[in-house]
């Protein structure tokens, strides 16, 4: 079962608050809407539904350091930070009973 776009921001939401905690900083959920969708588009793209973290954070990095929107420089947005969104959204879509399948990395 596929998750609805409304579903999916809820998530992002969520992600957001639960990275936040973790990381002990601000994570908004802008950021991580940013990074559900641009992972379903490399996913599709790639035909690999179940790319590693660690493989699936360093594309979508290059993704945004190719957009002058998004804040790469150090400090800001990062590989680590991806992949920590990456696995709350895991949880998210276990919760919301859409689970997926991804190898380990």
């Amino acid at each position: 079962m596929s998750l609805d776009r409304k579903t999916l921001e809820e998530g992002a939401d969520w992600i957001a608050e639960m990275v936040s905690e973790e990381l002990g900083g601000f994570i908004p959920s802008e950021l991580c809407d940013l990074v559900i969708v641009t992972e379903e588009k490399i996913r599709e793209e790639v035909g690999d539904p179940e790319m590693d973290h660690a493989s699936m954070a360093a594309r979508v990095m290059k993704v945004f350091e190719d957009d002058p929107d998004v804040p790469t420089q150090e400090g800001a947005v990062s590989e680590f930070i991806i992949r920590e969104i990456l696995h709350w959204e895991d949880e998210f879509r276990t919760m919301a009973g859409s689970p997926r399948s991804v190898r380990p990395s």
